[in-house]
């Protein structure tokens, strides 16, 4: 490009790009035509937004380091809503004499609607959705928040996303930031990842759950809206320099969320939540061990997370709400790193926190500790031999570099001891491979040791003990994440009547329903004889959690009696999920006695199609003739009835494969499309007539 005249450093030159081109499908922006007789599968288009998707169809530098402003300017056709980031500037009605290499057909009407961003943001975040939305008008505070649906959706909307307001109102007050943009728009399109925060203007899948639905705790609403949201402050006000430093995005938005429902619902949500993000966690460092901060890191998410959760547990929630405010106002509407955030730990509180940022942020891994107990009576003192076994045994990453895993992880933590003369705590600092705990003072001998009470630790505990220990804390302690480890030993001890009987009073009777399903579940080793009794309790639970957990015990327990009791769950249990997993056990009982149930359930609606989905899944287990005939029957709600049938064809049944024949000319362009792929995938270079 040859500038007019010369430009100097620090120098501005304005200049326009005229450009103009066929985008490939998914490369940027996804086009989807309107498929009649498909429901929610309307005429549309939306960008995918990212690094990797607007310079695809945007002249534009992508990478999150440079912010921008910017208007976004469409011509679409007129029955079709345009969403972009910021604020409407106009929408106006097109001459039907006005025409481009770009314009609609001949004959269509078309409209030009113009947004305007007027904040800096990184340009991975511009955002475009057209569809025939219908607009759910909303507000918080002065903030216009916009919910765009489906025509068929809006009566689902407000129930949806009217969380929204609240949820803008306590990340407020918690950061001390107020939301930072013009507006706040939600909008739903068809086949989409999840969720993606443009700025100002929140792209989420279609899947908005009916009334039903709400029985079984929807991720959309419990995860997906508050992640997505907290993001207007973490990623989008104060965005990651770089991708490597991405968790300061996605693992601070998660954070948010167990913060919302914390704030909201109380200790327990709070534990709910960020023991979910413990579990998901593990499992991918199992496969991938890489630090917090690392280009293309498989745990930003969940670490994340719960890296913030430590540092809140160690600084206070006072100390922590002002290291984030001050983080959020001194890199507002720039970028940030992560020793960024530790010094605004630094300035908020005095505080030099280099050897937390050093275990958790940099380098990979978590302390493994073993523990083992002694206790004397004439000293009154229990020790506690506290040693980190994890080893640094990762090979290279497949990047090239490899990450280590400290030898010695540091930290404080809360020892509990209860006795029957009253309990003792005593906070310790680990700071070495192995070292000595002494709980002095103790009058009588434990009955329950609680090692690291709040969880202050990310870790994973090793720490035999007796079965009277475990069952004495499961009765008294309140720490969700302490239950669920106590569960998790009281389950190995199948022939230990005192773990039976814990396990069965927690199902019945624990003050939070997460602790009665880990007990339910935790059953399932023991002998039916001492199980049946408190897993058919827990099908009357009032949570639909306890009682899907129970439908899958009983279906693993076994016996005539656990087959009538999910029998009847599945005919009368309002929730889909409950009902799903029934018929799931209800197939792996007795797959002949229960075809007519499962037939039946290939043609029940439920939300995301948990209950049709666990017939075909039975259905492909044990198949005959009028079970194919039903997945036939389906075959245009969804794709998974054509690989099923293709998979029963490759293994020599004959009616399925005629079943697929028949479909390969379907006149609905989606069946044609499921049933080629199906083909093309279990059937390749087999002769089909």
């Amino acid at each position: 490009m040859r500038l007019a005249k010369p430009a100097g450093f620090r120098d501005t030159v304005r200049f326009t790009i005229n450009y103009h081109g066929r985008i490939t499908q998914g490369r940027g922006l996804y086009f989807f035509p309107a498929e009649p007789g498909r429901p929610r599968h309307h005429q549309q288009v939306y960008s995918g937004g990212g690094t990797d998707g607007n310079p695809n169809w945007i002249p534009t530098y992508g990478a999150p380091n440079d912010k921008a402003t910017w208007d976004l300017i469409a011509r679409v056709p007129a029955g079709l809503t345009v969403v972009s980031n910021g604020r409407l500037v106009s929408d106006k009605v097109d001459p039907p004499a006005r025409r481009s290499r770009a314009s609609p057909p001949a004959g269509s009407r078309t409209h030009t609607v113009h947004w305007r961003q007027e904040r800096p943001a990184s340009t991975y975040l511009i955002s475009l959705a057209a569809a025939p939305f219908k607009k759910v008008s909303d507000r918080w505070r002065d903030v216009p928040l916009d919910y765009y649906v489906y025509p068929e959706d809006v009566a689902r909307a407000r129930r949806l996303f009217g969380v929204t307001p609240d949820m803008m109102e306590t990340f407020t007050r918690l950061t001390g930031v107020k939301y930072p943009w013009d507006g706040y728009s939600q909008t739903t399109v068809t086949d989409f990842i999840g969720g993606m925060e443009n700025v100002g203007a929140t792209t989420l899948v279609d899947w908005l759950p009916d009334a039903q639905a709400y029985r079984d705790r929807p991720w959309y609403r419990h995860s997906l809206i508050p992640h997505e949201l907290a993001h207007q402050w973490f990623g989008n006000l104060v965005t990651a320099e770089n991708w490597s430093n991405y968790w300061l995005n996605e693992g601070m938005a998660e954070f948010m969320a167990g913060q919302y429902w914390g704030f909201r619902n109380g200790p327990h949500a709070e534990d709910d939540f960020y023991l979910d993000e413990y579990r998901r966690f593990l499992a991918s460092d199992s496969r991938r061990r890489v630090p917090l901060a690392s280009f293309n890191s498989n745990n930003v998410y969940t670490k994340g997370a719960l890296v913030m959760r430590m540092l809140k547990q160690h600084l206070g929630p006072e100390p922590f709400w002002a290291s984030i405010n001050r983080y959020l106002t001194r890199h507002s509407f720039g970028n940030a790193n992560s020793d960024d955030l530790r010094r605004a730990v630094l300035h908020a509180t005095g505080q030099n926190l280099d050897w937390f940022w050093d275990q958790w942020v940099y380098n990979a891994g978590y302390p493994e500790l073993a523990v083992s107990p002694e206790y004397d009576s004439v000293a009154a003192t229990l020790t506690l031999t506290v040693r980190q076994t994890q080893l640094d045994v990762a090979p290279a990453d497949s990047a090239g570099p490899r990450f280590s895993t400290p030898s010695v992880f540091q930290g404080r933590i809360l020892v509990r001891v209860g006795t029957s003369s009253g309990e003792v705590r005593k906070q310790v600092r680990l700071d070495r491979r192995e070292q000595v705990i002494r709980v002095e003072g103790l009058r009588s001998e434990p009955n329950m040791v609680v090692f690291d009470e709040n969880n202050a630790m990310l870790k994973v505990l090793t720490f035999e003990q007796p079965t009277r220990w475990l069952a004495h804390q499961l009765s008294r302690d309140s720490n969700l994440w302490n239950r669920s480890w106590v569960i998790d030993q009281l389950a190995r001890r199948s022939g230990d009547t005192l773990a039976a009987s814990a396990l069965s009073r927690a199902a019945r009777s624990a003050d939070y329903y997460l602790t009665r399903a880990q007990a339910v579940a935790a059953l399932r080793g023991f002998p039916a004889g001492i199980a049946l009794p408190a897993v058919e309790a827990s099908l009357r639970d009032s949570s639909a959690a306890v009682r899907e957990t129970a439908v899958t015990t009983l279906g693993l327990l076994g016996g005539a009696r656990a087959q009538a009791a999910v029998r009847e769950a599945w005919k009368r249990d309002s929730s889909y999920e409950v009902r799903a997993s029934a018929l799931t056990a209800l197939a792996r009982l007795d797959s002949v006695a229960s075809r007519p149930q499962v037939l039946a359930a290939l043609s029940t609606p439920s939300y995301r199609d948990v209950i049709q989905t666990a017939a075909i899944g039975a259905a492909a287990r044990a198949p005959d003739s009028t079970l194919i005939d039903g997945l036939e029957k389906i075959i245009g709600e969804q794709k998974l009835p054509s690989l099923v049938l293709a998979t029963l064809a490759s293994r020599g049944d004959t009616q399925a494969l005629a079943a697929l024949v028949r479909h390969r000319d379907d006149s609905r362009s989606w069946v044609r499309r499921w049933v080629l792929d199906a083909i093309e995938e279990q059937l390749q270079g087999k002769d089909l007539e």
